[in-house]
């Protein structure tokens, strides 16, 4: 396993766990800057084809006003009515000037009025102005079955100038005798100046921005086409469409499913609509500026949270590395090496447990030297100890049987007794025996010390399911004959007790005497030291054995009782099987 990949997990985690609401923010800003611009451009537009179509509509509306007025000039009214007729060719050519000079007037005061042209009754026309055709039958029919009304139309001299469409656009419509609106007296035929449209279209604040005029038929009237702006095609859109949509905004896809902006504004009585079209040129620059600010600004924040992502993932995972640095130094048995700690987090508690696990195992390992010591101790302490059993055996034999031979029972029987005292002592190989032999080599010994002047009482109580328990041999006879040599030697009625009961799972040895008491804090101390001359060497070997097999929680405890004496108290584990003899097994 790599030595940093838990830095690297750590590090892609908090780097993905930052990058998730900055994706997320940024995501959500590029959707709302993109609805933002969208909107703000689709209100531009319906804000400027709501200016250009109301002038627009208001040029339609000066000429349905014109055509109206011609009624109201009376020399315009005789001429139509074929009263300017005279003999005087003065009279008529000044009467003719009149007329001239109104149609004038009306054109030149409204800029939107390229030329005028009526017709009398009696076939007469005049006209001010470029015509691109006079008046003709068709005019006649057309406006006689409107009955009065206006109409709009094109008069098709086709010729592309300046980027538009050269279309005549006018109007025309029946003039009737205001005395008597039943007779027709003429028909005026007034035509738009499309120098002013083409003006007002081009002077508009929308770039790539092309406007069309469209009748009810869906024919493209006038069209004036910026640069840049989309091309003319009468099956883009449909008049029904720009109808239910004016004032508003229509959505369309021109050629390649390029998107198209269509606002319409209807004019009024004449049923046609102007629109423009646009393509979001600017719409599309607008947003790629947004979208570039929102790019920085992400990898700004990205490089921002890579560091706080590798500040945080080094911060969480050098105390880690630190730890299994020391680690290695322990698996390297450097045990004096210790973590650190700073917080109170999890990481320090972890660090807190390492070096309580080193003190532990630096502790173990001391106190398996010191009982390793020990032990050798003790085991050159039992050389310098040992005698020959098969020589001591022998001797012993002998002396019995000379004994035997002399008429010496009661000597016979002390030897007799003392070869099995020694049997039992220095058999087996290992420091354990059960407590049924331990009880045997103390009646052995008690049988061996009755033979002094001085005879002393002992009794022995012991559990009967406690005899085949194993313990650690060699335990009571030095105690009892510590008991008899340091408590009862000097007394008349010497007495000793000893018992043997199970606490627990733990075998009990109390060995009691009526002596005159020991000194408590002097026999701790010859448990740990013996004292000058080895005094103490017997206890303290005893209790030495015991604890180096079981640990410090058992071995021997000296108290003195109230009636006066001593008691002795052995404590040991007592399990059936074989003896623990493992340091591993010590409390």
């Amino acid at each position: 396993m790599h030595k940093y990949s838990l830095q690297k997990k750590i590090f892609i985690l908090s780097l993905f766990f930052m990058l998730i609401p900055l994706i997320a923010f940024t995501a959500f800003n590029i959707f709302t800057s993109v609805k933002k611009v969208e909107e703000n451009y689709r209100s531009s537009l319906i804000f400027g084809m709501k200016k250009i179509g109301s002038v627009t509509e208001m040029v339609f509306d000066d000429i349905d006003e014109a055509s109206l007025f011609i009624l109201v000039d009376p020399d315009i009214k005789k001429f139509l009515k074929g009263q300017t007729g005279s003999e005087n060719a003065y009279e008529s050519s000044v009467q003719m000037g009149k007329i001239y000079n109104s149609l004038n007037y009306l054109k030149n005061t409204n800029d939107s009025i390229q030329s005028i042209q009526i017709a009398g009754k009696n076939g007469q026309i005049l006209a001010n102005g470029y015509f691109p055709q006079n008046i003709t039958d068709k005019d006649w029919e057309k406006a006689r079955q409107l009955n009065g009304q206006s109409y709009w139309d094109v008069e098709e001299s086709e010729g592309i100038v300046d980027g538009a469409l050269e279309k005549r656009i006018y109007q025309c419509r029946l003039l009737r005798n205001p005395d008597n609106t039943q007779e027709t007296i003429g028909l005026v035929k007034v035509y738009l100046n499309t120098s002013a449209l083409k003006e007002l279209f081009l002077n508009s604040e929308m770039n790539a921005t092309s406007y069309f005029i469209i009748d009810e038929k869906e024919k493209i009237r006038y069209a004036s086409i910026s640069e840049g702006g989309p091309e003319l095609s009468e099956d883009l859109v449909s008049y029904e469409q720009l109808y239910r949509q004016n004032g508003g905004i229509l959505t369309v896809y021109g050629e390649n499913h390029s998107k198209l902006f269509a606002a319409p504004h209807y004019l009024g009585d004449s049923g046609w609509i102007v629109y423009s079209l646009s393509e979001p040129v600017a719409v599309k620059a607008q947003l790629w500026d947004s979208v570039s600010q929102l790019l920085i600004l992400a990898v700004l924040c990205f490089t921002f949270c890579f560091l706080i992502a590798r500040i945080i993932s080094r911060k969480m995972s050098r105390p880690l590395e630190n730890i299994a640095e020391h680690m290695k130094l322990l698996e390297d048995q450097q045990f004096s090496a210790r973590v650190r700690v700073d917080g109170n987090d999890e990481i320090s508690f972890l660090a807190r447990q390492f070096n309580a696990m080193a003190e532990k195992i630096q502790s173990l390992i001391e106190e398996v030297y010191l009982v390793n010591l020990r032990r050798k101790e003790l085991e050159l302490r039992s050389l310098h100890a040992q005698v020959n059993p098969h020589f001591l055996y022998n001797t012993l034999d002998m002396i019995y049987w000379t004994a035997k031979m002399e008429n010496a029972p009661e000597t016979s029987d002390m030897i007799s007794s003392l070869s099995c005292f020694f049997r039992q002592a220095l058999s087996g190989k290992d420091e354990f025996t059960s407590v049924e032999n331990e009880i045997e080599h103390l009646r052995y010994y008690i049988i061996l010390r009755r033979q002094s002047k001085r005879p002393f009482d002992f009794s022995l109580d012991a559990e009967e399911g406690l005899l085949s328990r194993t313990v650690v041999k060699l335990v009571l006879q030095p105690l009892v004959e510590n008991a008899i040599l340091h408590g009862i030697q000097d007394m008349e009625h010497g007495k000793i007790e000893v018992k043997i009961f199970a606490s627990g799972e733990d075998i009990v040895y109390t060995v009691t005497d009526n002596g005159r008491g020991v000194d408590i804090l002097d026999m701790n101390l010859l448990l740990m030291h013996t004292g000058k001359d080895n005094r103490g060497f017997g206890i303290k070997n005893i209790n030495d054995r015991i604890q180096l097999i079981y640990g410090k929680d058992y071995g021997i405890h000296f108290e003195n009782i109230p009636e006066g004496g001593t008691k002795v108290t052995v404590i040991q584990p007592g399990k059936e099987g074989g003896p623990h003899d493992q340091i591993d097994d010590r409390r």
